[in-house]
């Protein structure tokens, strides 16, 4: 359950140009982010739509920083994107030894012939007994699952491969079927891994665990329309004073937290090194 597509400067300035609204701005009923810059009249707006590849209300990683909090919902539903699309990988086989390597249910894609980087798996439902060689480009079609080691393709099937690898502006909100290099692909995968964030949401619930590595403090965030939900978990750097505890008791939403995005946690988005904002 690992993670890591930064837009172009140029696809990126037409976003900023199309999106409209003068600054980033909190819904202050759903607490999620709309994203965009002031709009540019003599734009052309057929270019704009055609660019636009994230539709309002859906978290661009390149926009988004930690001085503008973003909601719990809009975070989770950004983080887990790809996660249950079928997408179509375009990638050289993993051969650790020999030139070639029968499949059977299991395929590890890397991005080069030599590389021991593994991007991404593609998981077949049952051995399909085809041999690939060291170096032939392929492609495959799954549906996206987060696995131990990066995204994994379930329910894989091989398809008609590209002649060489091309990169395409896509992005988890418009993407169409199209071919994607494995190693875009893991990029835009994990693009939010490392990413320091400020989200807001409502207070779950806290808990502290105790293991060979030290003590562990977690808060719980949700949404304010579904408070049993758990979206983001967040581990702290400390204990909360006692102020900071009942007053977070005291008023559960609108609670903002900062930190860095680690991974997933379960269903959730977790954040390391995390510091109460508000409360």
């Amino acid at each position: 359950m690992f993670r890591m597509f930064v837009g172009v400067v140029s696809l990126s300035l037409l976003l900023l140009l199309g999106c409209g609204g003068d600054q980033p701005q909190n819904d202050d009923t759903t607490g999620d982010v709309i994203s965009g810059e002031a709009a540019d009249e003599t734009v052309d707006e057929e270019i704009v739509e055609e660019s636009l590849l994230y539709p309002g209300g859906k978290l661009d990683p390149a926009m988004v920083t930690s001085d503008v909090a973003v909601g719990t919902r809009a975070l989770n539903e950004a983080y887990f994107a790809w996660v249950g699309k079928e997408v179509t990988l375009v990638a050289y086989p993993y051969i650790r030894y020999g030139e070639e390597v029968v499949v059977e249910d299991r395929l590890r894609l890397v991005d080069d012939p030599e590389s021991t980087d593994e991007l991404a798996t593609a998981i077949f439902d049952e051995p399909v007994n085809r041999t690939v060689m060291r170096g032939e480009i392929i492609a495959v079609r799954g549906i996206v699952e987060e696995g131990f080691t990066g995204p994994e393709l379930t329910g894989a099937v091989f398809v008609d491969a590209p002649d060489a690898f091309e990169r395409i502006e896509t992005s988890p909100w418009v993407y169409a079927g199209e071919p994607i290099p494995v190693d875009q692909f893991n990029e835009m995968f994990n693009v939010w891994i490392g990413k320091e964030v400020t989200v807001e949401g409502h207070y779950h619930s806290s808990t502290t665990s105790t293991t060979d590595y030290g003590v562990t403090i977690r808060i719980d965030l949700t949404h304010p329309e579904d408070t049993s939900t758990k979206l983001v978990a967040c581990e702290m750097t400390e204990r909360l004073s006692d102020v900071s505890d009942s007053l977070i008791m005291a008023e559960r939403s609108g609670v903002q937290i900062r930190g860095t995005i680690a991974d997933a946690f379960f269903d959730r988005v977790k954040l390391e090194g995390c510091v109460l904002l508000n409360r």
